[in-house]
């Protein structure tokens, strides 16, 4: 009997103690552990603090980012907006492990510096003013990031931080310049593509192009320029995200505009030919759909060239 329960249970106590079970990975215990360390840590004033003066100056901004006020509005020009806070969390994710062992040390100066910021910042919401608003809302994180965490930290995050501008309401100035001299670029381009296809496009004012069965009224919206705010914002991504020469980068950032007006143009141009050769209804469904094609096509092209630039 025993010969029989040494071959089935070698060398096992009878008496050995039942194995502990694993700890890894996230419980209960540890997160309240992880909050009262942290509690009690040089961070925890500082951290409150900057909420604080956050909620304070620009909640009346940011609520009303994802709604028809901006991300959700009719004109379309921060639709991307909904993407950047990830786009700048997954910069911030790809970062993490070569600045995960920077020491935290808070900085009295930034802190000192904030209380005049947030004034500002005060006052410009009080006063509905968007772009002060949003300006003082990044100054705001990086200096927020230097009173927590120290001016390394600020540093190492200041271009995650600063991405967030692309989902503000800090463009107005850019979209009242440029809208019309983008609308005018566009609507050169598009007649000149017409033309290549033979479709003998006729130019009139106000940026109207004439087509045998199909008008192309080419409008504000159609001025590409909310194309280029995206890819600028896509460019800048992979940028961030990859390990580019210096002359990589300057040329992702150079490429934008003259590939944002090439592919509006054709944009244009396919809805006069679809229009001219199906009728009025399929021309105008397909303007509905076609700045989708046109961004996915943008973002396409970037990430070929981030990859052929040396982007693995």
């Amino acid at each position: 009997m025993s010969d029989v329960a040494e071959g089935v249970l070698p060398n096992v106590p009878l008496n050995a103690p039942a194995p502990k079970p694993s700890e890894s990975g996230l419980s209960l215990a540890k997160i309240q552990t992880a909050a009262s360390d942290f509690a009690k840590s040089d961070l925890f004033i500082p951290t409150i603090v900057l909420v604080a003066g956050l909620f304070l100056c620009f909640w009346p901004m940011l609520h009303r980012l994802p709604t028809k006020d901006y991300w959700l509005s009719d004109d379309g020009y921060y639709s991307h907006g909904f993407l950047i806070p990830f786009l700048s969390a997954y910069m911030i994710y790809l970062r993490w492990p070569r600045h995960r062992d920077t020491p935290a040390k808070p900085s009295l100066i930034a802190g000192i510096a904030l209380a005049p910021l947030l004034w500002l910042a005060y006052a410009a919401q009080v006063s509905k003013w968007d772009n002060g608003s949003s300006l003082f809302f990044l100054l705001t994180l990086v200096m927020g990031t230097a009173f927590v965490a120290g001016w390394r930290w600020a540093k190492n995050l200041l271009g995650p931080i600063l991405y967030l501008a692309f989902c503000l309401p800090m463009w107005s100035l850019v979209i009242d310049n440029f809208t019309v001299p983008l609308q005018q670029f566009s609507t050169v381009m598009a007649t000149a593509i017409l033309r290549i296809c033979q479709l003998h496009p006729i130019s009139g004012d106000n940026n109207v192009v004439y087509l045998d069965h199909f008008t192309l009224n080419i409008a504000v919206p159609c001025s590409g320029l909310k194309l280029l705010i995206a890819v600028t914002a896509f460019a800048l991504l992979f940028i961030g995200i990859s390990d580019l020469k210096w002359w990589g980068r300057v040329l992702m950032i150079a490429i934008a505009l003259p590939l944002c007006i090439f592919i509006n143009g054709f944009r244009i141009a396919m809805i006069g030919i679809v229009g001219d050769t199906w009728g009025d209804d399929a021309g105008h469904a397909f303007h509905d759909y076609s700045g989708y094609i046109a961004l996915g096509v943008c973002f396409f092209i970037l990430m070929k060239l981030t990859r052929s630039l040396g982007w693995k």
